[in-house]
């Protein structure tokens, strides 16, 4: 076991004033048998004003209304987290064996697929390394050139992409060999911005890893959401009313602490 202690803040600034805001967020790390909360705090402004609550995959949202104009607005998450071991048993879900909107098998994918051989003695573990290996052939690290939209197929199509088409495109090669996946979102260790991998699995249990990286997603990495794709388990989704531009900024930071 090892413990982390995580500061996360995101601040959003209005070129013009909005209101009747409706936010629903997910910057809370979930518990299992892989990590455990043991300090936890988070908040909103303006106002914060929010609620807590559980959607369709048990992932921790924070919810919350702003009626009153409004330039900016902020969401921070902070506490200590002990990391385990990269395990999750759990029944399997069927809905993680079949396409997404955003992990479809299509024309790329199923070309990606077609490169890819596997032995009758392979495990499923040893299936996720070879899939890993070939996509990292097929996509470069490239921020910028995709968006949260972006497709499985279309990120092969464009040949580079960043964590979250990385992960999308596993998870659609994954359930073409039918093989289930999920969609994880989360911190990794370190100081930067959030970070996105898959779990997969095999024998009544889950497992992490993270295609970008080409790795088991190891103690290092703390999960807060999953579902079918991004789009189950964004971390900030947000409705308001008013005409502006918006200007993002991220801060994240994860430490290994001293028990």
């Amino acid at each position: 076991m090892i413990r982390y202690r995580y500061k996360y803040k995101t601040h959003i600034t209005f070129s013009e004033n909005i209101f009747s805001h409706h936010f629903l967020l997910r910057g809370i790390p979930m518990e299992s048998e892989s990590q455990k909360i043991i300090q936890s705090e988070c908040s909103v402004m303006p106002g914060d004003q929010k609620s807590f609550g559980l959607d369709t995959f048990g992932n921790t949202v924070v919810s919350g209304y702003i009626g009153e104009y409004h330039n900016f607005f902020e969401f921070s998450s902070e506490g200590i987290v002990d990391v385990y071991q990269n395990k999750i048993s759990e029944k399997l879900n069927p809905l993680f064996l079949y396409s997404s909107k955003l992990t479809q098998s299509m024309s790329n994918v199923s070309e990606i697929c077609s490169t890819i051989r596997f032995s009758e003695s392979q495990s499923v573990h040893e299936k996720i390394f070879i899939i890993s290996n070939e996509i990292s052939k097929a996509l470069a690290y490239m921020p910028g050139v995709t968006s949260v939209h972006t497709s499985a197929d279309d990120a092969l199509k464009i040949g580079k992409g960043v964590c979250q088409d990385f992960a999308h495109v596993m998870i659609a090669v994954c359930r073409n060999f039918g093989i289930a996946a999920r969609y994880v979102n989360g911190f990794m260790e370190g100081e930067g911005y959030t970070h996105a991998w898959i779990e997969y699995y095999c024998k009544d249990a889950w497992y992490g890893f993270d295609p970008t990286h080409n790795r088991p997603a190891d103690p290092g990495y703390i999960k807060l959401a999953h579902g079918r794709d991004y789009e189950d388990c964004a971390l900030d989704k947000g409705v308001f009313k008013g005409l502006t531009q918006q200007k993002l900024e991220v801060y994240l930071k994860v430490e290994q602490i001293q028990q």
